[in-house]
């Protein structure tokens, strides 16, 4: 069964972060647009002290990790770590290289490169990095569960890529080869005994999905093969976070409007895409009302070269292409280090603004 809001009286005059959360989620009219922070490494190094007092004043309504200032998530080096220029490995056995401690690195060994290593592969212990269950539990318990909680239910393309490497991976979609499915089918029992150990707890609210399926101008495999090869997968994803008693959130960046049906149909409750590379008010017009959005906050241009205006006026814009007293619509507060903090301040202090009066 999937969490609801309460609906007594006494227990709509006592709101908190969470039930607003849900509220807007399930189109239940939460009192203000809920707000979640996503603070890239840069943005602190950058702004520190700065950014903290801003969130002090603009608190995210979602109980984030007080050591990663992200949702909780399980695995000890998921995509490596910066040491200084050198390669460092996760628990996959991909190789990765940081050039900056401030941003993510990117893939330079795949342990899938050839396919004949496959039948002797080993993919991490599901539950390494266990110690953030625990983690989660006592922050959740010493919060009083007031927040939303999220945690990381996975990814399974990107990974993919990691494995074996972007272009090989193409290729093989394209030939439609057997180790396809099988790599889809390792990697997506580690994510179902994960979101099981998540949902385990009590304590959780929402599993979040994560895998970049769009460049700036289209999906990057065809869609029928997107249906043919994923679409099983995540499908089975999202019947295991329900399970739970979780709602099921899907993350995707790029243009992704051909699959958006299918993650609907599939029981998706909320979507987090880039929808400045789309259409706002085409996406609006489809989906408003059937699924909440945490609508991306244009970081590739408004948000590090506009002006606060601009900013106030991007919000408006998505809350009119998704949101409504009903609900529907979450304030992605996205915040990297080319952002100045004036508009970081506009666009929150605006999403606390809504639903205007």
């Amino acid at each position: 069964m999937r969490l609801r809001a309460p609906k007594s009286r006494a227990e709509t005059e006592q709101r908190n972060s969470r039930e607003r959360y849900i509220r807007s989620l399930t189109f239940d009219s939460p009192d203000r647009v809920p707000v979640m922070h996503h603070t890239l490494k840069g943005a602190w190094t950058t702004y520190c002290r700065e950014l903290e007092n801003l969130y002090a004043r603009y608190p995210s309504d979602v109980l984030l990790s007080s050591r990663t200032h992200e949702p909780f998530a399980l695995g000890g080096s998921e995509r490596g770590h910066w040491a200084g220029g050198q390669v460092t490995y996760d628990d996959w056995g991909c190789g990765w290289l940081w050039n900056t401690p401030d941003h993510m690195g990117q893939t330079v060994y795949f342990p899938l490169a050839y396919w004949d290593v496959l039948e002797t592969y080993r993919p991490p212990d599901p539950m390494s990095g266990e110690e953030a269950v625990e983690q989660m539990v006592a922050e959740v318990d010493a919060d009083g569960h007031q927040h939303f909680v999220f945690v990381d239910g996975g990814e399974l393309f990107q990974r993919m890529i990691f494995m074996r490497g972007m272009e090989n991976l193409m290729i093989d979609l394209h030939e439609d080869r057997e180790e396809v499915y099988v790599l889809r089918d390792l990697i997506t029992e580690v994510c179902l005994k994960r979101i099981e150990r998540w949902g385990a707890t009590g304590k959780v609210d929402g599993i979040i999905l994560r895998d970049d399926w769009g460049t700036q101008q289209a999906l990057m495999i065809q869609p029928r093969t997107w249906r043919q090869v994923f679409l099983p997968a995540y499908e089975k994803l999202v019947e295991a976070i329900h399970a739970t008693g979780a709602f099921a959130s899907f993350h995707s960046d790029g243009v992704i409007d051909d699959i958006l049906p299918d993650l609907v149909a599939i029981g998706c409750d909320e979507i987090n895409p880039q929808v400045h590379v789309m259409d706002i008010e085409a996406l609006g017009d489809r989906y408003r009302g059937d699924i909440c959005v945490r609508a991306d906050m244009d970081r590739q241009y408004t948000m590090p070269d506009g002006k606060p205006e601009e900013v106030r006026q991007l919000v408006h814009r998505l809350y009119a292409a998704f949101g409504s007293r009903d609900g529907g619509y979450v304030g992605w507060a996205e915040m990297n280090s080319d952002v100045p903090i004036a508009n970081a301040e506009a666009m929150l202090e605006t999403f606390y603004s809504l639903p205007p009066n």
